[in-house]
């Protein structure tokens, strides 16, 4: 199949377009990325706050529950301290570690 001059400069000019329509639109999902991750960045510190607001809820509703366990004579108290203090170790090193994952 013979292809005449003037398809030939439409395909090209097509090809170019397309190709400058891709670098526009890598440019601007470029752009995209860096805007998203200052905004994911800038929910580091209120994040870290919950969680660690999130870690003392737990804190306390365990105390609460060991508290009554105690109380009540029930067998499996170690078990719940433990379970408390664990969720609560995991609240604050999650905390910590958040920031780690941003830079």
């Amino acid at each position: 199949m013979a292809c005449s001059v003037v398809q030939k400069c439409l395909m090209f000019v097509l090809a170019l377009w397309v190709s400058a329509g891709e670098l526009m639109a890598a440019s601007k999902g470029a752009a995209g990325f860096t805007k998203a991750t200052q905004e994911v960045s800038s929910y580091q510190t209120p994040m870290s706050n919950l969680m660690k607001a999130i870690a003392a809820v737990i804190v306390l509703v365990g105390a609460f529950n060991v508290y009554f366990k105690m109380q009540n004579g029930d067998q499996d108290v170690k078990k719940t301290i433990m379970l408390t203090i664990g969720g609560c170790i995991a609240f604050i090193a999650l905390s910590e570690a958040l920031p780690l994952f941003f830079k």
